[in-house]
């Protein structure tokens, strides 16, 4: 058979691909429903269920392709923390290991498949009332070196973590890495700054001044 035969089907199939892939876009914005508050329950063994106020921190993924985006997962990949005696310049947190952030309203799975013009949303973090942090999530605090003992946590959202690493935020100015991946697409990057009082304020309006959440640049190696 002639090379030009065989070569032909392999260029229709190359072609094929690249036209009809899918194009995964991640969007962040600090307004709903991106973030926004609820209401979250004390933990199952409590004898009264009580519900808490919490405000939770997410940003979307759409699929702008032509095809399905097969096994999907979003990976906290690292942590900027800014230090006061650099001159606010942002320092790597050393030896992170990436992590799993949790698919919104399904925190068992860590990856998915998303369909052409699908927008699914994935969990960054939360902030709940003083009250169900210290009843529920105060014995799972892992925190950055701090004297904040007392203070709320921006706790982030990873189904599983280390003991070896941060799992929320003290009162502080970070940045984080996040990365998106998937079996037949291009992996992508989302870079947040994280700026954060560590104060309460019942509306999203007022607590939103409170915790801003910006997209950013990759901080340079310093």
């Amino acid at each position: 058979m002639p090379r030009q035969a065989l070569f032909v089907p392999y260029l229709a199939e190359v072609i094929k691909r690249f036209c009809f892939k899918p194009k995964l876009k991640m969007i962040f914005k600090l307004t709903p429903p991106f973030c926004h508050k609820t209401e979250i329950r004390s933990q199952p063994r409590a004898q009264h269920k009580v519900c808490e106020p919490v405000f939770y921190f997410r940003f979307k993924i759409i699929n702008e392709g032509k095809s399905r985006a097969y096994n999907c997962e979003v990976i906290l990949e690292n942590l900027w923390i800014y230090d006061s005696s650099k001159l606010g310049k942002p320092k790597l947190y050393p030896n992170f290991s990436p992590l799993n952030l949790a698919w919104s309203g399904n925190h068992s799975k860590d990856v998915r498949n998303i369909n052409p013009g699908r927008e699914i949303f994935c969990d960054i973090g939360h902030i709940a009332s003083k009250a169900y942090q210290i009843s529920s999530e105060k014995n799972k605090y892992i925190d950055v070196p701090s004297h904040y003992e007392e203070a709320l946590r921006f706790m982030l959202e990873l189904p599983k973590f280390f003991f070896s690493q941060p799992n929320c935020l003290i009162p502080g100015k970070y940045i984080i890495q996040i990365g998106l991946y998937s079996e037949n697409t291009d992996n992508q990057k989302l870079f947040l700054d994280i700026s954060w009082s560590g104060k309460w304020k019942d509306s999203e309006e007022n607590m939103f001044r409170e915790i801003v959440i910006k997209r950013t640049e990759k901080p340079k190696q310093t």
